[in-house]
């Protein structure tokens, strides 16, 4: 492991649909791909005082991603190429198929029809995302989502970062988004149920509340998979199958460049903030000798 990068830094990241995007608690990196090569920006995080509400359980998510939509925005930039053709066409089938077998569940009583409904949808989902697999400029994300992990893995081994020693690692990584994401998704199931069950407009708000505390819940139960009882995160880590490819050497080498950057301006952010503290321990010592 190269020395000029701090260890021990607890590294997120997130696929971008031409690059990678790294996170440590003080600074982030974006690593994009383009006809002159790459490009790689790099910027410390605001400082920030964690709010009270993040330590409550089944509430701590919520400020969380509040706090990262910034993040998101900037690395979702609106792409200027047409969206394929074919994507759109299976889009529309899916939507049609969808429309069709619920109208053929629309004859089972009223919770089967909301059960089947619902995991029709579930099923649908998965499909959709496993179909884009199939498209190459829909499934090179996924690739650069492989980038991300085997770079992130190859840190937290201790290992050099090089696009050889990355494409070594794990393709899956317990602390993926897709865990929370694949939780949430199924935690849904039982309240669209409900919700489509209630008559009135009571049943509309369930259906739409369900999602909030669905993701609640399953951050706690992924906070626990990740801690005590890895089961739990089977789901997610399964899903990653379809979310997650190996990447080819681009990929590998956004994912390296990213975290590089994101790991030196966490270093120049750590040291900076020091130094504004410094100061302040200072007088505060100074104060307190002043008041023996």
């Amino acid at each position: 492991m190269s020395h000029s990068f701090p260890l021990g830094v607890r590294v997120g990241g997130s696929a971008l649909p031409d690059g990678v995007m790294m996170l440590t608690p003080l600074a982030a990196a974006i690593a994009r791909t383009g006809p002159d090569g790459f490009s790689v920006e790099s910027f410390p995080l605001p400082q920030r005082t964690p709010h009270p509400i993040e330590k409550l359980p089944f509430i701590r998510i919520v400020p969380k991603l509040v706090s990262q939509m910034s993040l998101v925005v900037r690395g979702w930039k609106p792409r200027t190429a047409r969206f394929p053709a074919p994507v759109i066409a299976a889009a529309l089938s899916i939507g049609v198929l969808s429309m069709l077998l619920n109208v053929s569940l629309t004859r089972l009583p009223a919770v089967w029809h909301a059960v089947g409904s619902s995991l029709l949808q579930l099923a649908l989902f998965f499909g959709l995302i496993g179909a884009t697999r199939l498209v190459p400029q829909l499934g090179r994300i996924w690739r650069f989502h492989g980038g991300e992990h085997q770079a992130i893995a190859a840190y937290e081994s201790g290992m050099d970062l090089t696009v050889e020693n990355a494409r070594t690692r794990t393709l899956y990584h317990p602390r993926c988004g897709t865990n929370l994401a694949t939780l949430s998704i199924i935690l849904m199931v039982p309240g669209m149920v409900v919700g489509s069950v209630v008559p009135g407009f009571l049943g509309y708000l369930i259906t739409v509340a369900v999602p909030l505390p669905a993701l609640c819940v399953a951050f706690e139960i992924v906070m626990l998979g990740q801690k005590r009882i890895r089961a739990v995160l089977w789901p997610g880590l399964a899903f990653q199958r379809l979310t997650v490819a190996m990447p080819g050497p681009v990929e590998s080498m956004a994912g390296i460049m990213a975290l590089q950057a994101a790991l030196v301006e966490h270093e120049k952010a750590e040291a900076a903030r020091q130094r504004l503290t410094e100061p302040e321990m200072l007088v505060s010592r100074l104060g307190a000798r002043s008041a023996q």
